[in-house]
């Protein structure tokens, strides 16, 4: 089961990957977009002094760096899933964020 899988996992990445990072592309920059236009706009990082914003913006700046420069692993499966995984962490701090500047807010 597991090596078929595997297989079957690897196979359909490399059939698709130019789909798939498409549309991870997209996702992190409206990430991007909306870190800056919820945090950065408003000023509420320079005024707190509240760093998990730029967390989230360096890993998704590291994300979209790794997508748009041309390294030559775009379609290994290692690669893709690194940066995967590296989008959850970000968004992670990116909802932190959101859940501070909520509560600092209401306060």
């Amino acid at each position: 089961m597991g090596k078929n899988f595997i297989s079957y996992v690897k196979q359909d990445f490399n059939a698709n990957f130019s789909i798939y990072w498409n549309r991870f592309s997209r996702l992190t920059i409206m990430l991007i977009i909306s870190n800056f236009s919820l945090f950065f706009l408003t000023k509420l990082v320079i005024r707190e002094r509240y760093f998990y914003t730029h967390i989230s913006l360096g890993l998704l700046v590291i994300v979209h760096l790794a997508l748009i420069l041309p390294l030559g692993l775009v379609n290994r499966l290692w690669f893709y899933s690194l940066c995967l995984l590296l989008e959850p962490v970000s968004v992670y701090f990116f909802g932190a964020s959101i859940w501070y500047w909520v509560v600092s807010n209401i306060q």
